[in-house]
């Protein structure tokens, strides 16, 4: 930091000598004006290091969740692996007796041929058989043992054959499910990956995030000992640089979505009943006015987004304090969360279609993650909590992850009850 403050002051010092001396509009000669513009400025750092702790604060708890996610997804591949090791046991088992039982056939099927074998080579050693008996009970038990026999063995290669079709259709299915877990594994080994990345990008805004803080600080408490001029370069220096790190921590939000919507199907959901026949959604607060349309803005404290330094991902509607906020669309809540700084408290759903919506800067949020949610249900009830310059609800649609202007997708005019 000491090196910026010298470059600032060098540079400061170039532009002083190839320009007149600095008149009084730019630099107060008056101590008590000095005094005064000093203590705005420590206003202005002041404010910047809440913001930063809040998203610093917001970074912590993301990561925290992470964590928490990274260890449950762990603890699955466990247990898929536990199975597959399980299943292997019984493959093999199956194997091993389908070894044993084929054997077995082939050795009944060998006897029953060298029997056949027999009969057909010499005859006369069946009717020798007979030919001993002693008396017509006799010929006759020795005509059905020779039946007995022939047909004993016939059932036992065929029950042996049964059998072996049995195990090998236990074993198949064993080996599907054995599949299958193999499936769930790679799937689950590639969301820890995306998990552990997100980490690292996580804790890279954190250091960063830490490195402001820290400036910050040291610039608060040198402020005494610099000039006015070279105390706004460098809190001006610092509020870009904040404002590009906090708005980039804002956006583990739609991280922590995206990572919710890899290890939750939404599908296709039907139609609740009183859905809207005409329009895909419904105003969130249907007496509201818009108080910021969606699209690029001269607003300082939006963030950039593309080739706009400030853009409004939603739009902003206003009712009173306190008034209840309902869901456009059927969904499922896949966050509901709440900090300092950013959306405050917000809830966020996941529509079919790949579309998802956000509502921010809530009083009180009144879902919880994974609850089904049918198109007018009360989610939470507006309020001024985050980035808020008063009550309001910010109420953003994304599409495969990228914002676009909901009011296509709302009924006509402005916002109204209009539910048909």
């Amino acid at each position: 930091m000491k090196v910026v403050i010298v470059a600032l002051a060098l540079a400061l010092a170039v532009l002083s000598a190839d320009q007149p001396a600095v008149n009084a509009s730019s630099t107060p000669a008056d101590p008590q004006q000095q005094l005064k513009l000093i203590q705005q400025i420590r206003q202005q750092l002041g404010s910047n290091l809440a913001d930063a702790l809040a998203a610093q604060e917001e970074l912590r708890k993301s990561l925290q969740a992470n964590a928490a996610q990274q260890a449950d997804v762990q603890n699955q591949i466990s247990d898929v692996e536990a199975t597959i090791a399980d299943l292997d046991v019984q493959i093999a088992d199956a194997q091993a007796r389908e070894a044993i039982l084929a054997l077995r056939i082939e050795t009944e099927r060998t006897q029953l041929q060298q029997l056949a074998r027999a009969i057909y080579e010499s005859p006369s050693s069946a009717l020798v058989v007979l030919a001993q008996a002693s008396s017509l009970g006799d010929l006759l038990t020795r005509i059905a043992d020779l039946n007995v026999a022939g047909t004993r063995a016939a059932a036992i290669k065929a029950q042996l054959a049964s059998d072996l079709t049995e195990l090998q259709a236990v074993r198949e299915k064993e080996q599907a499910a054995r599949d299958e877990q193999i499936v769930q594994r790679d799937q689950l080994t590639v969301e820890l990956m995306k998990l552990k990345a997100l980490q690292v990008q996580q804790q890279k805004q954190m250091k960063q995030l830490q490195t402001k803080i820290d400036q910050t600080r040291y610039e608060l408490a040198i402020l005494k000992r610099q000039s006015a001029q070279l105390a706004q370069a460098v809190t001006d220096m610092l509020q870009q640089q904040q404002d590009e790190i906090i708005a980039a921590a804002m956006q583990t939000v739609w991280a922590q979505l995206q990572l919710w919507l890899q290890s939750n199907n939404v599908g296709t959901i039907p139609a609740s009943e009183g859905h809207s026949t005409k329009y895909r959604f419904i105003w969130p607060e249907p007496k509201a006015k818009i108080s910021q349309p969606f699209g690029p803005t001269t607003f300082w404290f939006e963030p950039a987004y593309g080739s706009y330094p400030h853009f409004h991902t939603g739009i902003d509607l206003v009712e009173p304090f306190g008034s209840p906020v309902y869901a456009a669309d059927d969904g499922i809540v896949a966050l509901v969360g709440s900090s300092s700084s950013g959306y405050g408290n917000y809830v966020v759903l996941a529509h079919s279609g790949g579309l998802d919506t956000l509502y921010g800067h809530l009083s009180t949020t009144l879902v919880k993650v994974g609850q089904k949610v049918a198109q007018g249900t009360v989610v939470g009830l507006e309020g001024s909590t985050g980035n808020s310059t008063g009550p309001h609800v910010h109420f953003e649609l994304r599409i495969n992850q990228r914002p676009v202007d909901p009011r296509p997708y709302l009924p006509p005019g402005a916002p109204s009850p209009y539910k048909l």
